[in-house]
């Protein structure tokens, strides 16, 4: 693992990052639990002051963000098709793992989606500081920072020099994003800590209540790679070592459980008698989510025979059901065999 990494790794273990300014050495302490209680406390005072001056809530920003042609509710199905986009591009990565050309030609792609999805969410975003939410937001996160920041002999910074503003913007560009938390929890040395730490029921020498955040989010991801790397169908390690690859597992994994969850209960609706012999059972979609997830549980045939139908359907503008080319085929099949059955009966 690059040494940039286990740099990282030793300010979240440490709890503190550590801030060079000039001669000047300081230390931002991840809030304790006393703090992020208290901070609450500045968040609702902040929230009402900003409330009782007629400061806009979040939710009455949308008009003006429609008027000001920065937002606009196709923007919101822009980004959950950017999602699914995304989603499937990504299942597409892992089932070529073994064509790197192809895979590079993915993931620009996926990067690509990504950038326009953070784009239209700026936008959606871009006028929260002013909101009531935002200016309290902005309050707590100064107050937890005014507070959590020392010299290193432990003692409180008392910003003769430098502001909270200056401090919170080294803090903002330090954070640490989903790729170097999965960087570092499946490589040396953090994942020999995590095994003995496991084992001897002391990790990190604390109890786990009594972890940061960061440390919090770090245990997070080290227990999804254990359950990566129990799974029965564990990937291999190129999968595992690549982000976008093992997203990809994830989802086809979720979508295997969501999949046969589903026909399960369509399993226990159709063990009723008086349908268990059907050939078709119809059940009702409460949205179009639910009608994918409805149609998806349809094999080869049972697709083919839908598309046929809305093929006919719409090429005559309307059909009874008995009109149908299938339904018509399987009545006159039905009809051949009972005039057979009335033939072998005499």
């Amino acid at each position: 693992m690059d040494i940039s990494y286990e740099k990282i790794l030793y300010r979240i273990i440490k709890g503190r990052l550590r801030i060079k300014l000039g001669d000047l050495i300081l230390y931002v302490k991840e809030p304790t639990d006393d703090i992020l209680e208290e901070s609450y406390e500045i968040y609702d005072e902040a929230y009402n002051k900003a409330y009782f001056n007629n400061i806009l809530l979040k939710k009455d920003l949308k008009e003006i963000l429609f008027y000001r042609d920065l937002w606009s509710p196709d923007d919101d199905k822009r980004v959950k098709e950017l999602d699914k986009q995304i989603e499937n591009l990504k299942v597409e990565a892992y089932k070529s793992h073994f064509d790197s050309r192809k895979i590079q030609g993915i993931k620009g792609h996926i990067r690509f989606f990504e950038k326009d999805r953070v784009k239209i969410l700026a936008k959606n975003k871009s006028l929260d500081h002013i909101s009531c939410e935002g200016l309290a937001d902005f309050a707590r996160s100064a107050w937890i920072i005014e507070a959590s920041t020392i010299y290193g002999d432990g003692s409180n910074y008392d910003w003769d020099y430098y502001s909270v503003s200056d401090v919170m913007g080294i803090v903002s560009e330090h954070a640490i994003d989903s790729f170097e938390f999965r960087m570092i929890a499946r490589n040396d040395p953090w994942r020999s800590m995590w095994m003995i730490g496991k084992t001897s029921g002391n990790l990190l020498g604390k109890c786990s209540t009594q972890f940061t955040v960061s440390q919090t989010q770090l245990c997070s991801y080290s227990f999804m790679y254990d359950n990566v790397y129990e799974s029965s169908e564990r990937p291999n390690d190129k999968v595992i070592e690549d982000d976008d690859l093992l997203d990809g597992w994830f989802i086809v994994q979720r979508r295997k459980y969501e999949k046969d969850k589903k026909q399960q209960e369509v399993d226990a609706l159709t063990s009723n008698p008086k349908i268990a012999n059907s050939q078709e059972v119809f059940v009702m979609a409460s949205n179009q989510e639910s009608a994918n997830e409805i149609y998806d549980l349809n094999d080869v045939v049972g697709r083919s025979t839908i598309h046929n139908r809305n093929a006919q359907i719409d090429e005559a503008g309307g059909l009874d059901f008995r009109q149908l080319h299938d339904i018509q085929r399987d009545m006159a099949m039905q009809g051949q065999q009972e005039g057979l059955n009335k033939i072998r009966g005499r």
